[in-house]
């Protein structure tokens, strides 16, 4: 493999999806804004949520978690559905479009024209997807510690129990946010994988993108489902959202489950090159 030929395919792509890149960056950069802007208005919205159920999965509340607190807050409406969900989509996008968009197009057989490997493209590709879903990823975490001291989300509070006990929860920091990012990261990059192994062994764009997202949507409704019915809780293991959601890493910190699909990624590239490597262009 040549390192100069992987960095030129790997640059061109990057080119080629700058535009949409830019718009899927900004677009979740000023989600998480506008979501953060609203902490002073919806501060005591969620207090009469009571955990478990159906509700509490969609919100991903698990544990102790105050949804009026800051950190609640923002766990509860950014990253416990919106943020991941984004990186998935924006993942599976990339995924879908990395070998077989190219070779639906007829461009890919251009490229490989020229002194080039597969394997070169594919490693090229592969990394491309990853950057990109990276930027998009930091540069939300980059908003949100922008916003968050303009609407009082890096201030600690004091909640008061019908008891009289009170309870003091702390504001964001940059740990919750980098750990937080990461996490949603790590699911969008565990999704895009799935659809690029998707795209490099059927070759089909659409294809990829349809199978990667319905297992992507089918993964979200057995863990909820699983919790408001307490059926099939042993399957759940399949889905990203079950360690996601209970960890809860932008609250907790980072935990060695984050890991796991940068674990599949490497699969799916590890199968990918082989199916890519061995079969017939469309």
């Amino acid at each position: 493999m040549n390192p100069a030929h992987v960095t030129r395919v790997y640059a061109q792509w990057f080119r080629v999806r700058l535009r949409s890149t830019i718009s899927w960056t900004l677009g979740l950069a000023a989600i998480v804004a506008v979501t953060a802007a609203f902490y002073p208005s919806l501060e005591g919205v969620f207090d009469d949520v009571e955990e478990g159920g159906g509700l509490s999965s969609l919100l991903g509340l698990s544990g102790d978690i105050d949804p009026s607190s800051p950190l609640g807050f923002i766990w509860t409406n950014l990253y416990a559905n919106v943020v991941p969900w984004v990186l998935m989509a924006f993942g599976i996008a990339l995924g879908g479009a990395a070998i077989a968009g190219d070779e639906e197009r007829g461009t890919l057989e251009y490229l490989l024209s020229k002194p080039v490997r597969r394997g070169e493209v594919l490693v090229a590709r592969f990394a491309g997807m990853i950057s990109i879903l990276a930027i998009a990823a930091v540069v939300s975490g980059v908003a949100l510690l922008a916003s968050a001291p303009l609407f009082d989300l890096t201030t600690a509070m004091t909640a008061t129990a019908p008891d009289g006990s009170t309870t003091t929860n702390p504001g964001i920091d940059a740990g919750n946010v980098a750990a937080g990012t990461f996490a949603a990261l790590a699911v969008g990059v565990g999704t895009g994988s799935t659809a690029f192994l998707l795209g490099a062994v059927l070759g089909r764009h659409g294809l990829a993108v349809g199978i990667a997202s319905g297992f992507a949507i089918a993964g979200y409704i057995l863990y909820t489902l699983s919790n408001v019915t307490g059926s099939l809780d042993a399957l759940t293991w399949i889905s990203p959202w079950r360690w996601y959601v209970e960890d809860a890493m932008f609250i907790n910190g980072l935990d060695w489950d984050v890991a796991l699909p940068f674990v599949l990624a490497a699969v799916c590239l590890a199968v990918g090159w082989w199916s890519f490597l061995r079969r017939d262009l469309r």
